[in-house]
């Protein structure tokens, strides 16, 4: 019988003394992969999605405020912009001011903002699923500005003021209604603090109003105050941004951070990061352990074994072995455990419409490679925790390990 043989047969044997180190390993390995898992999952998930969003492709053209022999962005600029190589679509921005009349009597400044897909808002809260395009007479404001609380009255139409233009730095309030169809995280800040998503022909029509131009000539005339140009893929950006800014515009990339996990996913991500140190720990301690006190009681079977020509070195290799396969075990059944604790763990995240487009699947592992990587550390760990108990028990004479027969 060689030396692997007889290790696996002595595990077999001591299975009942092991049991304690391979629910240790099993259960932190178990912990460790759930966490790693749902972090790896969700981290594949953003970057997947950001590499090739539109929001990712995304140009941002400003109105050309100290440059008076550019152009401004008019409806003529969008189409000439239009026709660049490696341009997918160009998406407008207008903004203007308007007041929301609460019932308290409290007047909330907003700006009326023309809706763009490539930075859609994230709504939490609307009266129909598929919100935008929005209709005329419909917006959607922060869920909370300036200490207001406008989430309450989605669905409700309510009191709005703009201006109309009177003389050169004068203008006169006009009242009228528009009907609040959803709220979106004010934490979205891109096109203005208070920026209310409203349709085209409502932003144009107020913009008109509030600057004294005709609105039928608003676009050819005054135009958008942004422009946002969609590239065809990513690596297209750098080109297409350079030949944005040769016509004279200034242009730069938009830089939001979303390649970062949410707070929640983050925080899982440290977990499973810091529990590996702590498997690593606790898979060598109880290799030390256990391998130790497994060794004084088995010391007559190891002077047996010497007695009968094994050398130190056999010894040494079976004890070792056997912690090797132990855990190897343990890291198999925290296979298993973590899979199932992370497709729980993840269950419960979809509840949460913020993190459930992160945790897709129901099986969540980390990839094969850091999967495998975390199995053979496994092993090593508690092999190299058991070495030295193990050779301390290997180099026992025959005499002084069967002294108690």
């Amino acid at each position: 019988m060689n030396v692997f043989s007889l290790a696996l047969a002595n595990v077999r044997a001591l299975r009942r003394r092991l049991i304690g180190l391979v629910a240790l390993v099993s259960v932190a390995a178990a912990v460790c992969l759930g966490a790693l898992g749902i972090a790896d999952r969700a981290q594949g998930v953003t970057d997947s999605g950001v590499k090739e969003s539109s929001a990712n492709r995304s140009i941002t053209v400003d109105r050309p405020v100290d440059r008076p022999d550019t152009p401004q962005l008019t409806d003529r600029t969008e189409a000439r912009l239009a026709k660049l190589p490696h341009v997918e679509s160009v998406q407008h921005r207008a903004q203007v001011s308007f007041g929301v009349l609460t019932k308290a009597g409290d007047t909330v400044l907003l700006y009326a903002t023309t809706y763009r897909p490539a930075l859609t808002p994230p709504v939490t809260k609307s009266v129909r699923k598929d919100l935008f395009p929005l209709k005329p007479g419909e917006i959607v404001a922060p869920a909370a500005s300036q200490g207001a609380d406008l989430g309450k009255l989605v669905g409700q139409d309510i009191e709005i003021e703009t201006t109309r233009f009177v003389r050169q730095g004068e203008g006169t309030g006009v009242t009228g209604h528009a009907r609040l169809v959803g709220v979106y995280d004010p934490t979205w800040q891109l096109d203005n603090p208070d920026a209310a998503y409203a349709a085209d022909s409502t932003v144009v029509r107020w913009a008109a109003q509030r600057s004294g131009e005709q609105e039928k000539n608003y676009l050819s005339t005054v135009g958008y105050d942004q422009l946002t140009v969609v590239a065809r893929t990513a690596a297209d950006v750098p080109a297409v941004t350079k030949s944005v800014q040769q016509l004279g515009y200034p242009a730069v990339t938009l830089q939001q951070q979303l390649s970062a996990l949410p707070g929640v996913l983050e925080m899982i991500k440290v977990v499973g990061q810091v529990l590996l140190g702590v498997l690593g720990v606790l898979a060598f301690v109880g290799a030390v352990t256990v391998t130790g006190a497994l060794s004084r009681q088995r010391a007559q079977e190891i002077g047996i074994l010497k007695a009968v020509g094994f050398r130190t070195r056999s010894v040494l290799t079976m004890l070792v072995t056997e912690m090797a396969l132990v855990g190897a075990a343990a890291a198999l059944i925290g296979v298993v455990l973590g899979a199932l604790l992370g497709g729980g763990a993840a269950a419960l995240l979809r509840g949460s419409a913020e993190l459930a487009p992160y945790v897709k699947g129901w099986v969540l592992l980390p990839s094969a490679a850091t999967l495998l990587l975390l199995l053979g550390l496994t092993v090593l760990v508690v092999a190299i925790g058991s070495l030295a108990p193990a050779r301390r028990a290997a180099r026992m004479s025959p005499t002084d390990a069967m002294k108690d027969w």
